[in-house]
């Protein structure tokens, strides 16, 4: 097997927390972190593969532009771990359609749709509801890549609080003693 491509496997659970935690480490806001967490439980949960969620936490975070039309809406840019929540909100307020800028982001969007509960069909770059079936999950183990998992353990590593006499004094891990 070649190196970096070794497959482990976790619940859903763990994969939605170390993706939230790694979200946060990234910089995504708590709220766009817990919606990309979710996102990712679904991808795992219907057996599709984790790695746009590791590509969603290494993109850039320029802020969204968005363009709002009646029920319609247009991404002219911005990440997909911002963008998908909002275009996900926007169909729960009753937008019909939306226009995305980049079709790498089309995957993510759709699964943050999904996960949802929302059903799409897709035209080019254009998304807009449909009657079609949306895949459950299924609640098993699920494999993941160990060189996604390393990155998702190095971000969430950023928000840990670095290991001190002063910081375990203050309350950090389990203290001088642990008899609990």
């Amino acid at each position: 097997m070649a190196a970096g491509r070794r497959i482990l496997m976790w619940s859903l659970n763990e994969v939605a927390g170390l993706v939230q935690k790694a979200a946060r480490g990234a910089g995504v806001p708590l709220g766009h972190a817990e919606d990309l967490a979710r996102t990712a439980f679904y991808l795992a949960g219907i057996g599709s593969d984790l790695h746009p969620i590791t590509l969603a936490l290494q993109e850039p975070m320029p802020p969204v532009d968005i363009r709002w039309d009646n029920r319609t809406m247009t991404v002219i840019s911005g990440p997909v771990v911002l963008v998908g929540p909002i275009v996900r909100d926007a169909f729960a307020m009753g937008y019909d359609t939306a226009t995305l800028a980049d079709m790498a982001h089309a995957p993510m969007v759709a699964a943050y749709l999904a996960a949802d509960g929302v059903a799409q069909a897709w035209a080019g770059l254009t998304i807009s509801r449909s009657e079609t079936e949306i895949l459950p999950v299924k609640y098993k183990h699920v494999s993941v890549p160990d060189s996604d998992w390393a990155i998702w353990n190095a971000l969430a590593a950023r928000t840990y609080v670095p290991e001190s006499d002063a910081s375990r004094l203050a309350g950090a891990g389990a203290g001088l003693t642990d008899n609990d």
